[in-house]
C-alpha cells in the first residue's frame, strides 16, 4: 500500500523553461521550430559547464529547476538524459539512455490510414520512474509528440507515438497509469478503467491496482466539511465501493481545515490523526479508527474473555422466584451485554434481568450468554412441587416409628383411599378414604361415617408426624403418631 506520488521530478515541460539545438539531417523537411543562435549557444555552453565537451550530444535541450538542471537529447542515436546538481560539485543526480536506437525523422500515424512525416529537433523527457526491472520513461518529440518506454533486462517496449498524449501517472507497485490504461513495469497493460482515474494525489492511498481510499470532502445537513469523508473507490469501475463521514468528538465550523495523517495501517483497522486549524488559529486534533474494508468506525473495545454466575445449581418451590447474577470478565469489558434463555419455559422462566420464576415441578438450564464473544455459563435449576401440598407429598407407604395405634404401616394412594396394615398382626388390614384441606388430613374408616381429622407435619420428604384432633377440629386430643417413607 502506498501513497499516489507525481515523481517530485516528474519533468512536465509545462512547469520549467527549456531549450534544444539538434544537428542537421539530410530530409528535406522544414523543421518545427526555429531557435535562436543565442540560445544554442547558452545550451552548448551549459553542456560544456555540467556535462563537459561531449559534442556527440545531439538534439539537445535542458530544463532548470530550483536546485536542479536537466540535459536531454541523442547520445548516438540513442535517448539520453541526466540531472545534475545546481551545486559548485555540479554532481551528477542520475542518467538515463535509452536501450534502443531513436531516428530523427519519425512516421506518425494520424489515423484513417494518414501518416505524417517529422523531423524532430527536441527530445525532453516528460516523466521519468526508475523500477526493480528498469525505467519507465515518457519522451516528448517537438513538444507536440509523447511516446512511452519501458525498459527491462536487455528488453524494450514501446507505445505508439501520439499527438499530446498525456503524462502518466506513477501508480501502484511500480505501475503506471496512461489514459485510462493501467501498465505494469514492463509495458503490459493491467487493465482498462471506465474512464480515466481523477485523484488529489496528497488525499489518495492506493489499496491495489484497482482501489484505493479517497479522503473527500462532504456536504453535512446542509453545510460544507473540508475534506470531511473516507470513501474506498474501485479504479477500474469507477464506483464507490462505501464511504463514510469522519464525525469530530467538536464541533468544527465549515471554515476550518482538517487535515488527515495516517498513524497506523498493519491490519485492515486503519488508525488516523485528524488535525483542525480554526481561522483564528486555534488547533485541535482527534483520532480515529476506520476499518479499510467495510468503512466502519472502530473503536477501541475491550472484548469479552469470559463469564460467571453466583449459583451453578437452585432448588425452587413451584411459584418461587430466583434472581440469577452473571458476571462478565474482565470488568473493563467494553460490552457486557448478556442474554438469558431457558431450556424448558414449562419448568422455569427467566427474564433479560436474570430473574428465574419456577413454573412447575421438573429440572431446566438456565443459561446466560455474552453478546460479545459468545461465552455463556448454565445453572441447574430444580423445581419441586409447593411443600403444603400434602397430597402429594404424602402419597406412598409409610412406616409408624412412634405411636400406639394398631397399626404399624400405612399406605396412602393417589385415588384418595389408605390401608392400614401390622407387622404383628398378619390379619389386621384396614381401608378407609381421605382428602386434605390445607394441612388437614379427613380420615374416614370404611365402617364410619364421619371424618377423623389429623394435624399434619411434613418434617421433610422422608418424615411425616400426625397429631390427631377432636372431632371439632381445635381441641388436640393429644395422640401424635410419626412415621417414616419406605416407599
Amino acid at each position: 500500500m502506498k501513497n499516489i506520488r507525481l515523481l517530485a521530478t516528474s519533468l512536465l515541460v509545462a512547469v520549467c523553461a527549456g531549450f534544444s539545438s539538434c544537428g542537421d539531417d539530410e530530409l528535406d523537411i522544414k523543421p518545427i521550430e526555429n531557435h535562436n543562435p543565442s540560445e544554442s549557444s547558452k545550451i552548448d555552453k551549459l553542456f560544456d559547464e555540467y556535462v563537459g565537451g561531449n559534442h556527440r550530444i545531439t538534439c539537445r535541450g535542458y530544463a532548470e529547476f530550483e536546485s536542479t538542471i536537466l540535459f536531454t537529447g541523442l547520445n548516438a542515436k540513442h535517448l539520453w538524459f541526466a540531472l545534475y546538481e545546481k551545486t559548485e560539485t555540479k554532481g551528477i543526480k542520475f542518467e538515463w539512455i535509452d536501450k534502443e536506437e531513436t531516428d530523427t525523422i519519425q512516421v506518425i500515424h494520424k489515423g484513417y490510414g494518414e501518416y505524417d512525416t517529422i523531423r524532430v529537433n527536441r527530445f525532453f523527457p516528460a516523466f521519468y520512474k526508475k523500477t526493480p526491472s528498469g525505467n519507465i520513461v515518457t519522451v516528448s518529440l517537438n513538444d507536440y509528440y509523447r511516446q512511452h518506454i519501458f525498459t527491462f533486462g536487455n528488453e524494450t517496449n514501446r507505445t505508439e507515438l501520439l499527438k499530446n498524449g498525456s503524462v502518466p501517472k506513477d501508480w501502484f507497485q511500480e505501475s503506471i497509469f496512461i489514459d485510462n490504461c493501467c501498465y505494469s513495469d514492463l509495458g503490459s497493460i493491467i487493465y482498462e478503467a471506465k474512464e480515466t482515474p481523477r485523484i488529489d494525489s496528497e488525499n489518495t492511498t492506493l489499496l491495489s491496482h484497482v482501489d484505493g481510499l479517497i479522503i473527500r470532502s462532504y456536504y453535512a445537513n446542509g453545510g460544507y466539511i473540508e475534506k470531511g469523508a473516507f470513501c474506498r473507490y474501485n479504479f477500474k469501475d469507477a464506483t464507490t465501493v462505501w464511504e463514510t463521514p469522519i464525525t469530530a468528538p467538536f464541533d468544527i465550523p465549515s471554515n476550518a481545515k482538517r487535515t488527515y495523517i495516517l498513524t497506523g495501517n498493519a491490519t485492515n483497522v486503519w488508525e488516523y490523526r485528524c488535525e483542525v486549524l480554526f481561522f483564528d488559529g486555534t488547533k485541535r486534533d482527534f483520532t480515529f479508527k476506520i476499518n479499510i474494508d467495510n468503512g466502519k468506525i472502530v473503536t477501541d473495545e475491550v472484548k469479552v474473555t469470559g463469564i460467571s454466575i453466583n449459583e451453578q445449581s437452585v432448588s425452587l418451590k413451584q411459584g418461587e422466584i430466583f434472581q440469577l447474577t452473571a458476571t462478565v470478565q474482565p470488568d473493563n469489558a467494553t460490552n457486557k451485554k448478556v442474554i438469558w434463555s431457558s431450556s424448558n419455559e414449562a419448568v422455569a422462566s427467566v427474564n433479560q434481568d436474570g430473574l428465574v420464576t419456577a413454573n412447575s415441578a421438573g429440572e431446566v438450564n438456565i443459561t446466560v450468554t455474552t453478546e460479545d464473544g459468545g461465552f455463556s455459563t448454565t445453572s441447574i435449576v430444580t423445581v419441586t412441587k409447593k411443600q403444603d401440598d400434602y397430597t402429594s407429598l404424602i402419597i406412598g407407604k409409610w412406616k409408624m416409628t412412634s405411636g400406639d395405634a394398631v397399626a404399624t404401616h400405612v399406605a396412602y394412594k393417589g385415588d384418595g383411599t389408605f390401608e392400614y396394615t401390622s407387622t404383628e398382626d398378619s390379619s389386621y388390614k384396614e381401608v378407609g378414604r381421605y382428602k386434605i384441606d390445607g394441612n388437614k388430613l379427613y380420615e374416614m374408616y370404611s365402617d364410619e361415617d364421619e371424618w377423623a381429622i389429623s394435624d399434619i407435619l411434613l418434617l421433610n420428604s422422608m418424615t411425616l408426624s400426625v397429631q390427631e384432633l377432636e372431632a371439632d377440629g381445635v381441641t388436640p386430643s393429644g395422640k401424635k403418631f410419626a412415621y417414616q417413607r419406605v416407599e
